[in-house]
């Protein structure tokens, strides 16, 4: 092989030096363009496009079923859910200008992968009595017991607030709530456990067969833990569980029933909406799940006293009805 270049090799160059020249005619139009103003139209026309990211969900002039789908949880989005019977504080304020949220637990969405596994952070704000007050209202109580004359001393509170973090949540085959009455603070691992979401395993069988096994776990010594200190939630506890063998043999406490499709409204990103749910209900109660298999989050916890005289009779019903249920009063940074 020689020292000069191929017939090729020249043939390459030459067509190289074609596209060249087209590269320089292609540039010297562009500017040409520019110098005319037609380039800014080109840029004006850049400006005008939507940024780049998440966007807020769009959730205008859609059907409830839609609507519900839409509904999609990322990292940051955030949950307040109000405790208590829904029924009793259904009209309790739940103002999204107020910046004290007594009451309210806040969850913020730390982790969330569809059908597999969440995590998420939460704090709940209540107004306690002082201990000063406690014990001033016992002096006067003793007082007027004594036949002695006393001013009643005026309640004074201060505000608690209690965080926690659960992580590990079991989006994907679980059968087993964690009910936000019985969550611990600080930092708890949930493997076992779908917390405020039916699994896709439990929302295939509502939507499917209309029918699953939800445990509540309700009566779970090893989710109340510590709570069972409170005389009051053990004599209900104790109360529930003598009702729970009284049907044991005639009834699956656990067995799930699901109601056709309904319709609910409920506030997202400021926004109130009408979704499409799942009314879920069994021996313990009735939840209330938002019809979205990416998403199937439990916006409302009844629980029900019906069949529980027990129950009924130690006079803790209504204590019990108060702590397990809860609602879902507003969802924000939803995508």
């Amino acid at each position: 092989m020689g020292i000069f270049p191929s017939i090729d090799f020249l043939m390459l160059i030459k067509q190289d030096f074609k596209n060249m020249k087209r590269s320089v005619l292609f540039l010297a139009l562009i500017g040409l363009l520019v110098v005319s103003g037609a380039g800014c139209f080109l840029f004006k026309a850049q400006d005008e496009t939507h940024p780049a990211g998440p966007r807020p969900a769009d959730l205008e002039d859609v059907s409830p079923a839609e609507a519900a789908k839409r509904i999609n949880l990322v990292k940051g989005s955030r949950i307040e859910i109000r405790q208590g019977d829904p029924q009793a504080t259904k009209n309790a304020e739940t103002s999204s200008a107020s910046d004290n949220k007594i009451g309210l637990r806040i969850i913020t969405i730390e982790r969330f992968a569809p059908m597999n596994i969440a995590g998420l952070s939460w704090k709940l704000s209540q107004n306690v009595e002082t201990k000063e007050s406690i014990s001033a209202r016992e002096r006067y109580r003793e007082q007027i017991a004594a036949g002695e004359e006393a001013d009643e001393p005026e309640i004074e509170t201060e505000r608690l607030t209690v965080i926690g973090n659960l992580k590990d949540i079991n989006l994907k085959g679980s059968h087993k709530l964690f009910l936000p009455a019985y969550w611990p603070t600080g930092e708890a691992a949930v493997p076992d456990l779908s917390a405020i979401w039916v699994s896709q395993d439990v929302y295939e069988e509502i939507t499917g067969t209309k029918n699953s096994t939800i445990y509540f776990g309700i009566m779970d010594s090893a989710l109340y833990g510590a709570m069972s200190a409170a005389d009051s939630f053990f004599s209900a506890i104790e109360a529930l569980s003598s009702d729970a063998s009284s049907i044991a043999d005639r009834i699956d406490a656990d067995l799930t029933s699901a109601e056709e499709p309904s319709t609910q409204m409920l506030m997202v990103n400021g926004q109130e909406v009408e979704v499409q749910v799942i009314k879920v209900r069994n021996w313990f109660g009735e939840i209330t799940v938002l019809d979205n298999p990416q998403n199937p989050l439990i916006l409302k916890m009844a629980f029900s006293t019906e069949g529980k005289e027990a129950l009924k009779n130690s006079g803790q019903a209504d204590f019990l009805k108060s702590l397990i249920g809860y609602e879902v009063t507003q969802l924000n940074g939803v995508q």
